[in-house]
């Protein structure tokens, strides 16, 4: 394989990335208020939680402060799996109209293709709340990060990124034999991520299980945070040390499910 053969996939998956962050930028109105909109919505949760704690002080034996860093380390990979997979959540209805075949006729492999086609720059918005929202929740908590606090909080957000964007991925993969896979991603994903919101312990022994082998969203930041913040669970904490294996594994297992959906895809034939 020359040099020019592997440098082609790669100039033009750049290509189709900037294509598409110019597309976005030419409504900056409405660029500019999707950021902001998203920032305000998350912040309206964040003061949902200071309204709930503020009788009771503590939730499951997490304050305020701790809560918020939960919810922002939760954010964080979430917006930046959302700059890259959020447009996977319709890829039923490019299956439907007959465009997701002109994915495979271009001299680049299509999953890469498909993640190209969009980069969502509207996840700034989430992306910027949740960066506002940890450095306050540092300094409240007076943290001092060692060098293997940072990597493990590193790692957190790599795993969220693989693990969210895994599910992601997974969901859209449906349609390949369905031809529906938008509505699983509000009925099953949306309501299953919000439960990352709050600790793990306060749940049922069922639901936590489900989201440490089913669906790993525990590794996303209720693991890591319980490493980060000298907290003690139900479970180990050095479970949080695990964040980025367990979320490469799951991307994979996904990616696959996704790759043969796509082993069977015959067009629609329009």
């Amino acid at each position: 394989m020359d040099k020019k053969s592997v440098l082609l996939p790669i100039q033009l998956y750049l290509h189709f990335v900037s294509a598409s962050i110019r597309a976005q930028l030419q409504y900056r109105y409405g660029f500019i208020m999707n950021i902001l909109g998203w920032a305000m919505n998350y912040t309206g949760m964040a003061i949902t939680m200071w309204v709930m704690l503020y009788s009771f002080k503590a939730l499951a034996g997490w304050t305020f402060w701790q809560l918020l860093f939960l919810f922002a380390l939760s954010v964080l990979s979430w917006s930046i799996s959302l700059l890259f997979f959020f447009h996977f959540h319709n890829l039923d209805q490019y299956i439907l109209n007959g465009t997701f075949d002109r994915f495979l006729v271009r001299p680049i492999h299509p999953f890469f293709h498909f993640i190209a086609m969009k980069f969502d720059v509207g996840a700034f918005g989430q992306l910027l709340f949740s960066i506002i929202a940890f450095i306050f929740a540092y300094h409240q908590l007076h943290l001092s990060f060692s060098l293997l606090q940072w990597l493990v909080f590193a790692g957190s957000v790599l795993g969220g990124v693989l693990i969210q964007g895994g599910i992601l991925v997974f969901i859209s993969a449906v349609a390949f034999w369905t031809t529906r896979s938008e509505q699983l991603y509000w009925v099953v994903l949306f309501p299953a991520k919000n439960l990352m919101n709050y600790p793990l312990s306060i749940y049922p022994r069922i639901v936590q299980w489900f989201l440490i082998f089913v669906i790993p969203f525990a590794f996303v930041n209720y693991f890591p945070s319980l490493l980060l913040l000298g907290k003690t669970g139900d479970f180990p904490s050095f479970f949080g040390f695990f964040s980025p294996f367990v979320g490469i594994i799951f991307f994979y297992l996904c990616w696959r499910f996704w790759m043969k959906g796509l082993d069977r895809y015959k067009g629609t034939g329009s």
